[in-house]
């Protein structure tokens, strides 16, 4: 028989643990971390999860075990009017023995019920902490004759059973659900090794990342120690991450700021040749050859990639349209209608560039397979017109 002492040392040793960011699913399991567990915040997962592990029960207590006999209760000696198999023998003190016993009934069936309400009791610690009281209440309670003492006690005996039972049942299922906790998060962590191994696009792995955090947090708590090594080796991995794209794009915005300035040298000699008013073969395929080279340069970053393109397509159309009115004017009296429709299907040219353009930077930011699919016949088409297009220009021209 365990001993009320060692009951108490083990309750004390392995009631209550830290755990992190989850929460019992069983009823009794909830009510266990509700007592001792603290539960992180969540998302902060965005970008910085930084969650901290909580707290929980890891290990089962030891089960208690009454005695399978009552305590040593002194029994009245034949000078209180008793004699030992609880006979009550004629003597000037049978009343006060009679009396004692009585009281002493009256207190075991009272310890009795109060040890029954505790049978159902979920709030585990707090109940092993009364049924240890009650033992104590017992042992001073007194002798209340031999037969009825021992029909007391193995009522009294019982309900705590009853009780021990069920808190024994319910660490061995909190245990059962801790071992399948850790084998979950496990899981997890090695899904996330895989997946931060080798990054090929950092949005679609820190959406990912987020998911496998979600999980994490869905799937419970692993018990103190255990849970605090999982989580440091799971946010390590989180952290790494994070670590890894700020560089990257600090290295990103670094190139970026380079190609801002290659564009930036392009867009001023566009402006300056188009500013120059000087329509010669050698500037106009020069500020072809400047749209070639500024798309070869790459992203430039927002918002300068967008005012950028604005600016060099702004000084490309004043060139060529100045290079227009120059033709025009040469030619003005034979080649007045034919010359407007180069101007129109030239304005068609750029606006069917700028789609064009538009579309491959949406090209450059759609993960949708349909529309990117979509997007890619939008260019088709308009190349096939860009093609029309410079074919009647040409057809024009050799009539000019």
């Amino acid at each position: 028989m365990e001993s009320e002492a060692n009951l108490s040392q083990d309750l004390d040793a392995n009631e209550t643990t830290a755990q992190p960011e989850a929460a019992e699913t069983s009823s009794e399991a909830t009510e266990a971390v509700q007592q001792d567990a603290v539960a992180p915040t969540q998302d902060q997962l965005v970008d910085e999860a930084t969650a901290e592990p909580s707290a929980d029960e890891t290990a089962e207590p030891t089960a208690e075990e009454p005695s399978a006999a009552e305590p040593a209760t002194e029994e009245p000696s034949a000078e209180d009017g008793t004699q030992a198999d609880g006979t009550i023998v004629a003597t000037a003190d049978v009343a006060p023995a009679q009396s004692k016993m009585e009281l002493a009934r009256i207190a075991k069936e009272a310890l009795i019920e109060r040890a029954k309400e505790l049978s159902d009791s979920t709030e585990w610690r707090k109940a092993s902490d009364a049924q240890r009281a009650l033992m104590d209440e017992w042992r001073a309670a007194g002798y209340a004759g031999k037969e009825l003492n021992d029909k007391l006690w193995e009522e009294f005996r019982a309900a705590r059973d009853a009780f021990f039972t069920r808190r024994d049942e319910h660490y061995a299922e909190l245990r059962a659900h801790q071992a399948e906790v850790i084998k979950v998060k496990k899981g997890i962590i090695e899904e996330a090794k895989e997946l931060t191994a080798d990054i090929q696009n950092w949005i679609k792995t820190s959406d990912a990342l987020n998911g496998l955090m979600d999980r994490w947090k869905a799937a419970g708590n692993a018990g103190r120690e255990n849970e605090q090594q999982l989580w440091e080796e799971f946010n390590g991995i989180r952290r790494d991450f994070r670590n890894r794209r700020k560089a990257d794009l600090a290295d990103r915005r670094a190139k970026e700021r380079e190609n801002a300035d290659a564009k930036r040298k392009l867009v001023d000699e566009a402006k300056a040749i188009a500013e120059s008013e000087e329509y010669t073969r050698e500037n106009s395929e020069r500020m072809r050859a400047l749209n070639d080279e500024y798309k070869a340069i790459g992203y430039a970053g927002r918002p300068a990639n967008d005012t950028l393109w604005q600016e060099l397509r702004a000084a490309q159309n004043s060139y060529w349209e100045g290079n227009s009115a120059h033709r025009n004017q040469q030619r003005r009296e034979r080649s007045e209608r034919l010359q407007e429709a180069v101007e129109r299907k030239s304005g068609q040219i750029e606006h069917l560039k700028d789609q064009n353009e538009t579309l491959t930077t949406r090209l450059e930011s759609t993960l949708n397979p349909e529309k990117v699919a979509q997007i890619k016949r939008w260019i088709e088409e308009n190349t096939e017109r860009l093609d029309g297009l410079k074919d009647d220009i040409d057809e024009i021209k050799k009539k000019i």
